[in-house]
């Protein structure tokens, strides 16, 4: 892919890399786990490969070979040669196309995978006929979440607040944490708390009394309270909210946790069989 115009933090973005935190080196990677891993599975990649993560604006790219894409997470109406292309689909696409973004409909990183064809010239644009559709990145319903070390201190009435009203992301957000905009919690007691290790989804209070999400860019350790943590499932859905958008959360715990975590393994597992064999398919019938 040849870069034609520079988009809004267009990188490529993998899994994260976890092992290095001791050494002060975050894990980073993508904000949505959850639509970077449908794109690379519709195309065939390693569960490891990197894909474009976009924002919008996002930038106009072009095909250099034959090309097989997935374009998964946000809706920003791309466009292969100017022509609406299907999200969560596998897209092949020939030398000179070019990929661009015409108009946000919803969510706000969207996913490009992409695999050069080497044994195939692909002459025009051709959608494969299979899709993989998930449902429950967009849904409304609220955050879940565990509570943290620090939960007990601050005040009951503040951690009613927190569970029952709605949090308008800040303009500062950005990949390191969301700040979310509420009235200012209160604390039972003002204590000086040791640096301690974070991680994304971790939600601290800050000395303003406002709360902060932290996302994939997070630093490994932090000095404020760790009130809560959103659960790992629910993640790549926060990470398709933007400045503006609020939110909700709600308490769980840490069975229910660690069962839909599982739940959304198996779900991208069955996800990478069954396009692996499509492809396998494909394939076949193509020669």
């Amino acid at each position: 892919m040849k870069l034609i115009k520079k988009g809004l933090l267009d990188t490529w973005q993998g899994l994260p890399i976890y092992g290095l935190q001791h050494e002060g080196i975050p894990p980073g990677g993508a904000m949505d786990t959850f639509s970077l891993q449908i794109s690379n599975a519709l195309v065939g990649n390693d569960v490891y490969d990197k894909a474009l993560e976009m924002h919008f604006p996002a930038g106009v790219y072009q095909f250099e070979t034959s090309t097989l894409i997935a374009i998964c997470g946000a809706n920003f109406t791309a466009c292969v040669d100017n022509v609406e292309v299907p999200m969560n689909q596998p897209i092949k696409v020939p030398p000179g196309a070019i990929l661009s973004c015409k108009k946000p409909i919803s969510g706000q990183r969207v996913y490009v995978a992409a695999r050069a064809l080497q044994d195939e010239q692909v002459s025009r644009v051709k959608i494969l006929p299979w899709s993989m559709n998930p449902e429950n990145v967009f849904t409304d319903e609220p955050i879940r979440i565990l509570c943290g070390r620090e939960w007990d201190q601050i005040k009951s009435c503040s951690q009613q607040l927190v569970l029952s009203k709605s949090f308008a992301i800040s303009p500062t957000s950005n990949r390191m944490g969301y700040q979310l905009i509420q009235e200012p919690l209160k604390t039972l007691a003002k204590e000086n708390l040791l640096s301690s290790a974070v991680t994304a989804g971790t939600i601290q209070l800050l000395p303003s009394g406002q709360l902060v999400v932290l996302m994939a860019g997070h630093q490994t350790t932090g000095g404020y309270p760790r009130l809560a943590h959103v659960i790992s499932a629910d993640l790549p859905r926060l990470a398709q909210k933007g400045v503006g958008d609020s939110l909700r959360f709600t308490l769980t715990d840490s069975m229910t946790a660690e069962y839909e975590w599982i739940l959304v393994q198996n779900y991208l597992q069955q996800v990478r069989n069954v396009c692996a064999l499509k492809l396998r398919q494909h394939r076949f019938d193509h020669h």
